[in-house]
């Protein structure tokens, strides 16, 4: 009896080895399939990934030249609308009899208007310094004076034109200032 016992526990111990062997495998099977999946997610991610880096790159490439581009020709118009006052210039230039000369004076008074006016048409304006308050954002103090006249810190004098652009100060007017 005390062998066949021994038989049956051999049994059973070779049929839970059996078993674990077939769930071991299933489990390396499982886990194989799991590890290539996620290696094709991973390559499928890798993928996606260079594809939009490419496009952003294309994408960066196409407005760098886009904007230089724009920079290189932006002044376009705006010199297309200065190249007519530079031909009354050397129009105005070419008089050389000086009876005309109130001509030539009023030709200049004709192109400074038409100067003028292309550079109001562009967004340039003359910065106001006449009866204003001294203003350092746009006004540059050269002098100041003692005068009855004038309050402090007004603008007795200008002494250049300031313009704008729009909003930004392209060059402040230069004044002389009231202590």
């Amino acid at each position: 009896m005390a062998k066949e016992k021994e038989t049956v526990v051999d049994e059973e111990s070779t049929e839970k080895t059996a078993e674990e062997t077939v769930e071991t495998k299933e489990d390396e099977i499982t886990v194989e399939d799991q590890l290539k999946n996620l290696e094709d997610e991973v390559n499928t991610w890798k993928t996606d990934y260079y594809k939009v880096f490419a496009d952003m790159e294309n994408l960066k490439k196409r407005l760098q030249n886009e904007h230089a581009n724009a920079m290189k020709f932006m002044m376009q118009s705006f010199i297309e609308e200065l190249l007519p006052v530079v031909d009354n210039f050397e129009r105005s230039l070419a008089v050389v009899d000086p009876s005309e000369i109130k001509n030539f004076l009023k030709g200049y008074e004709m192109i400074y208007n038409q100067l003028m006016e292309v550079l109001k048409s562009q967004g340039v304006e003359v910065i106001k310094t006449e009866g204003e308050e001294f203003d350092p954002n746009f006004h540059q103090a050269v002098m100041t004076v003692k005068d009855d006249n004038f309050k402090t810190n007004m603008i007795v004098e200008e002494l250049q034109k300031g313009y704008k652009l729009k909003d930004r100060v392209i060059r402040a007017s230069l004044v002389k200032v009231s202590e």
